[in-house]
C-alpha cells in the first residue's frame, strides 16, 4: 500500500510536466518556395514580444510543417520570410493552412505592402478556433453597429443582447480564452461610459490575462486615464506590479526617462517579483529597451563582398560605421548615392560606409559601384534576411549609424540629404 501511495504521489507531481508535452502540428503551403518559415509565440500581449517556437524552410513546392509543444491556448505568428500572419493554436491541435504572400510594389515601403492572406483547409483542435472566429465576428459587428447607443446613449444593458446573439448563433462558449475575449471586448466600450465600473468589475481581484489582447487593450486604456488608489493596489499586487512595469516602459519610449534609470527600475521590479509572468514581462521590456537604442549592442553580421571575402561587424571595432540597406535601384537611390559619395569623400577613413544589398539586387550594385567608382564596402545580404528584422528595416534605402565597438549610435538614421552628416558628427563627439 505504501508503494502505491508513493507511486501516486510521484504521478501527481509529474502531472504538470505531462501537461507541458502537448503537441501542436501545423502543415501548410505558401507561394514562397525555398523560404525561411518560423513559428513565433506571443503570449505577452502587453509588449508583444515574440519567442520562436520552431523554424523550417518551405520546399520547392512551398510546403512546410511545424511540430512543437505548448501548454495553453497560444497566440502565434507564422512568419514566411519576414511576412507575418497571426492565429491562435490549441494544445494537441492539428492545422492545415495556406499562406499567400503579396508582392511589394516597386518603391513602396513595408507598410504600404498588402499583408499576407491565410486560408484554413482543415483544423482538428476540438472546435476552438472555429468558435473563436465565429464569436469574434459577431462581437466586431455588434459593437460596430451599436457603438452609438452604448456609448452616446449610455445604454450598457444593450450588451446583454450580444450574449444572446452569441448563444443563438454559436451556442455555449466552451473555452475560457473565448469568454475572456468577449468579456474584455465589452469592457472596451464600457470604458467610454464608466471607467470606475471597468476598474472595479474587470480588474479588481481578477486574473491577469497576459496572452489575451482584448484584456491588454483595456489594461492600457484604463490605467492611462485612471489612477487606482493604494487600497486597490494592495489587493491586486500582481496587477500593481504590471502597472509599474508598463509605466516605466511608456516613460522610456516617450523619452521621458533615460535608459539607465529605466533598466534599473525594471530590473529591481523583476528581482523583487514573486510572479513568474511579471518576471517574463520585465525580461521582454529589458530586451526592448536594449533593442537598437543608443549605445546598445548592434546586431552582428557575417556577409560576403563582391570578391567573396567574408566581412563581419567585428572588423570595424575601431571605427564608426554607416550601414546602408538597399534593394532595387531607383531615382531615389541614385540621388542618395550621389550625396553619400560626397560625404564619404569628406569623411575619408573616419567613418566607414557599408552598403548591404539584397540577394536579388547585389549583382546590379556591383556593376553600379564599378561604373561610379564608389570606394566603400558593398556586401551581399544573400539569405540572411533576418538581419533586416534585427535592424528593423521596413523600407529601402535605410540607414543606421554605429559607434565604435559595434554599439548603436542611431537607428534608424536619416537619409544623406536629410542632416545625416550632422547626426554623424554629433554621435562622433559623444
Amino acid at each position: 500500500m505504501r508503494n502505491k501511495i508513493m507511486i501516486l504521489s510521484v504521478l501527481v507531481l509529474l502531472m504538470p510536466f505531462f501537461a507541458l508535452s502537448q503537441n501542436v502540428k501545423i502543415v501548410g503551403t505558401t507561394n514562397r518556395p525555398n523560404t525561411l518559415v518560423r513559428l513565433m509565440s506571443c503570449t505577452d500581449k502587453l509588449t508583444y514580444f515574440e519567442t520562436q517556437l520552431a523554424e523550417t524552410q518551405s520546399d520547392k513546392d512551398g510546403k512546410f510543417a511545424f511540430e512543437t509543444t505548448i501548454n495553453e491556448i497560444t497566440p502565434v505568428d507564422i512568419v514566411v520570410g519576414l511576412d507575418h500572419v497571426d492565429m491562435i493554436v490549441c494544445p494537441n491541435g492539428n492545422y492545415d493552412i495556406e499562406i499567400e504572400v503579396n508582392d511589394r510594389a516597386e518603391d513602396k515601403s513595408f507598410f504600404e505592402k498588402e499583408p499576407p492572406e491565410m486560408y484554413i483547409n482543415t483544423i482538428d483542435d476540438g472546435g476552438f478556433y472555429a468558435q473563436y472566429l465565429a464569436v469574434a465576428e459577431i462581437v466586431d459587428y455588434f459593437l460596430y453597429d451599436n457603438a452609438y447607443d452604448i456609448i452616446q446613449k449610455r445604454n450598457l444593458k444593450l450588451l446583454d443582447e450580444l450574449d444572446n446573439q452569441i448563444n443563438t448563433s454559436v451556442g455555449e462558449i466552451k473555452y475560457k480564452f473565448i469568454s475572456d475575449f468577449v468579456k474584455y471586448r465589452k469592457a472596451s466600450v464600457i470604458m467610454a461610459v464608466n471607467q470606475q465600473k471597468v476598474l472595479k468589475e474587470y480588474f479588481d481581484n481578477q486574473e491577469v490575462l497576459y496572452s489575451q489582447y482584448a484584456y491588454m487593450d483595456v489594461f492600457q486604456e484604463v490605467f492611462k486615464t485612471v489612477t487606482p488608489d493604494a487600497d486597490f493596489l494592495s489587493r491586486n499586487k500582481q496587477l500593481a506590479e504590471l502597472i509599474n512595469l508598463n509605466n516605466v516602459r511608456k516613460c522610456f519610449f516617450s523619452n521621458a526617462c533615460d535608459k539607465k534609470y529605466a533598466l534599473k527600475t525594471v530590473n529591481d521590479i523583476k528581482k523583487s517579483s514573486k510572479y513568474v509572468k511579471n518576471q517574463e514581462v520585465a525580461d521582454h521590456i529589458i530586451a526592448q529597451i536594449n533593442d537598437l537604442t543608443y549605445d546598445s549592442e548592434a546586431p552582428d553580421f557575417n556577409l560576403k563582398n563582391n570578391l567573396g571575402k567574408v566581412v563581419q561587424l567585428s572588423d570595424y571595432q575601431d571605427d564608426m560605421v554607416l550601414l546602408q540597406f538597399v534593394d532595387r535601384y531607383s531615382p531615389l537611390n541614385e540621388h542618395e548615392f550621389s550625396v553619400l559619395n560626397e560625404l564619404q569623400k569628406q569623411w575619408n577613413d573616419t567613418i566607414q560606409v557599408v552598403t548591404i544589398a539584397t540577394k536579388e539586387t547585389f549583382d546590379d550594385y556591383v556593376q553600379l559601384f564599378e561604373k561610379q567608382g564608389y570606394k566603400w564596402q558593398l556586401l551581399n545580404l544573400d539569405f540572411n534576411i533576418l538581419l533586416l528584422e534585427k535592424y528593423h528595416i521596413v523600407m529601402f534605402p535605410s540607414y543606421v549609424i554605429l559607434k565604435k565597438n559595434g554599439r548603436v549610435g542611431m537607428a534608424p538614421a536619416p537619409a544623406p540629404d536629410h542632416n545625416l552628416e550632422n547626426h554623424v558628427r554629433r554621435i562622433s563627439r559623444y
